[in-house]
């Protein structure tokens, strides 16, 4: 069963909203919640992946009320929670004083927001498929590691067919990365899938999706 995170192609009666697509921040305390959770993210008690598991591991309750960065907040606090950061304010305080953090100054906030998190790694690992390849999406899929883990594979692709149509190098597997269990780098593929395919009923039957999967995701087909 897919998580409440987990809504891509699903029907839904809300409309998402593309006349504000381009607007960030709606309230001002929106600009705190981020800056904290990038401040802290540069601390190195978690990674990117982590970061993500946590926003997912929320309740379904919770994950399908709060706003975007009611989300960042709630899994932000879970995150220190998580390591042993915050009981309650003394308590919070007393561990930052103990242990020797990095700190994110505010001369590298620049710096750093324009290198962005890159994934891609520069060994390369022998990749199994062609581009232009047919190729179908595991079922049983979820993590194949860890029991209800983190996963960028969507379910609503899952057992569908697909063409690779893009190749992207070797990049952090987010399965493992999330559970500190090492970056494993993967070979990285778009691929394209028709839109007939992914849905039963759908306006236009030629439209398609391109969905980014990591190799362990995919397997060959069985003619």
């Amino acid at each position: 069963m897919s998580k409440a995170h987990d809504m891509g192609g699903r029907l839904d009666v809300r409309i998402i909203d593309i006349k504000s697509s381009d607007q960030k921040f709606k309230e001002n305390w929106e600009k705190d919640v981020f800056a904290i959770t990038l401040a802290l993210g540069f601390s190195g008690l978690w990674n990117l992946d982590r970061s993500r598991f946590a926003r997912e591991s929320l309740e379904p309750k919770d994950y399908l009320q709060f706003s975007y960065f009611e989300k960042w907040l709630a899994g932000l606090i879970n995150l220190l929670g998580e390591n042993g950061i915050i009981e309650d304010r003394k308590e919070m305080k007393d561990n930052f004083e103990k242990n020797s953090f990095r700190k994110l100054e505010a001369k590298n906030v620049k710096k750093l927001l324009q290198m962005g998190g890159p994934t891609k790694r520069s060994c390369v690992t022998e990749k199994q498929f062609k581009l232009e390849e047919m190729v179908s999406v595991k079922m049983d899929n979820s993590n194949g590691r860890v029991e209800g883990g983190h996963t960028r594979l969507p379910d609503y692709v899952k057992g569908k067919i697909g063409k690779v149509i893009a190749y992207h190098g070797s990049h952090v597997l987010p399965d493992t990365n999330a559970h500190f269990l090492g970056e494993n780098p993967e070979a990285l593929y778009s691929v394209e899938f028709k839109s007939k395919v992914l849905w039963a009923k759908c306006e236009n039957k030629e439209d398609t999706v391109i969905v980014d999967l990591w190799e362990s995701y995919l397997e060959k087909i069985e003619i």
